[in-house]
Order: C-alpha cells, then structure tokens, then sequence
C-alpha cells in the first residue's frame, strides 16, 4: 500500500510518534505551499479572476507603488482601474 503525501485519512497510520508539541500541519513546507496554491488558484477561478505576471522596470513599479499609496488600494486594484481606462471597460 503506497502513502500519497496529500493524503488525510491515513496520516496517523504511517508516520512515526514523534515527542513534544504537536505541530499545527503534518505537512512539510513545501507541500503546505503547493497546496495553499492550489486552492488560491481554485478561489480565483471560482471568482472569475485570472492570474497575470508581469516583469516592469525599477522606476515604474516606484511610480505604481507612490499611486497605490495614494489611492489606498494595492497594485493589483490600481493596474485593473488602468486597464480597464484604457481598454474603455
């Protein structure tokens, strides 16, 4: 019987009793941020959202970081409202 990492139900049947405080995830670190990845992308997608990564110079995202600042919204907010201006959205 192979052990899947991901696994819930048969955590408990094959790992070793390990001394001290119980830690809050079994899981190691690696595989808590597969999985939290995961689920953001399934919230995401679930919400209509799509993910874009973009590579700026230095000296717009200070200029992107400055607007945010002023507008009190994150970067994210602030170049939706721009595209959605220049798209006429």
């Amino acid at each position: 019987m192979s052990v899947q990492p991901e696994d819930r139900t048969t955590l408990d049947m094959f790992t070793v009793a390990q001394r001290g405080r119980p830690r809050k995830n079994p899981y190691d670190r690696t595989l808590q941020c597969r999985v939290n990845k995961r689920t953001q992308r399934q919230r995401d997608k679930q919400r209509g959202v799509q993910r874009l990564e973009i590579r700026l110079e230095q000296t717009i995202v200070q200029q992107l970081d400055k607007s945010c600042e002023q507008l009190g919204l994150n970067r994210a907010q602030v170049l939706e409202l721009a595209l959605k201006q220049w798209l006429h959205l």
